[in-house]
């Protein structure tokens, strides 16, 4: 019986400990968050001049490379009729697989796949088929979903995994703490 009573339960303060934890843990599943999506905002491909229908812009290509025409908004009608050439040899224009993000607070998708065969700066004019064709237009790099998806999925597999594990020992620890005194209130009002 003597042995019983020499341990005593843990202190009050144990509830600290488990609040602490957990309140520090969640704060780095908040700062692991942030982080990560400050990084996929700046995977979203990054837009060169911005131009209307009609106008002709400056495009710097390398043989071979995809870049992409985005246009904003995203729901824009108009299908446009986009030529351009570097160094004398045409730009090819693809329709280009879909991609919408935000950028400059707007919203832009891509429209058109350019690949040039010469490595220069060319021309390039896209003029709206149908409808006004007042959207913005923008050429720039070529979205690497993957990479996104890479993104987005290990900051939220990290902060989840963060805030689950604080939630866990901070809350283990509170239950245990618990646990063990009330069982040595209980075992005192035996005695």
């Amino acid at each position: 019986m003597m042995s019983a009573m020499a341990k005593p339960p843990p202190g009050r303060g144990w509830y600290a400990v488990a609040g602490t934890v957990t309140a520090c843990g969640l704060i780095i599943a908040m700062i692991v968050l942030v982080i990560g999506f400050r990084s996929w905002l700046d995977g979203f491909p990054d837009l060169g001049q911005r131009f209307r229908g009609g106008d002709t812009v400056r495009v710097d290509v390398r043989a071979g490379e995809t870049v992409v025409l985005y246009v904003s908004p995203d729901s824009a009608p108009a299908e446009y009729l986009c030529e351009g050439e570097v160094a004398g040899s045409p730009i090819r224009v693809t329709d280009s697989p879909t991609f919408t993000f935000f950028s400059g607070l707007e919203t832009w998708a891509a429209r058109y796949e350019l690949v040039a065969d010469q490595t220069g700066t060319g021309q390039l004019t896209c003029v709206a088929q149908v409808g006004r064709g007042a959207e913005m237009l923008a050429v720039g790099e070529k979205p690497d979903n993957g990479r996104l998806l890479r993104i987005i999925g290990t900051t939220i597999a990290a902060g989840g995994g963060i805030a689950v594990l604080s939630l866990a020992i901070g809350g283990g620890t509170a239950l245990a703490v618990w646990r063990r005194r009330r069982a040595h209130r209980a075992h005192m009002v035996r005695v």
